[in-house]
């Protein structure tokens, strides 16, 4: 059975071909887990990242906030 330590393993390796080696060897009855655990991990890695770009948004506006205080345009 396909497991989370198995999805994690496979998630580490960075080279294209040696990731298609490492897929190939998924026996096929363990694909839909193997895909499920790719769309949670899909799910929470734009969750992330929707969170960090907000952050920034908020930093960079607080930034720009403090800049106009300091130098108003007359």
């Amino acid at each position: 059975m396909f497991t989370f330590e198995d999805f994690k393993s496979l998630a580490r390796i960075t080279d294209r071909d040696e990731l298609m080696s490492a897929v190939a060897q998924v026996p096929e009855e363990d694909l839909r887990t193997a895909l499920f655990f790719t769309l949670l991990a899909c799910g929470k890695n734009i969750e992330i990242n929707n969170e960090l770009w907000r952050r920034e948004h908020e930093r960079a506006n607080r930034a720009e906030a403090m800049l106009k205080s300091k130098f108003p345009d007359d």
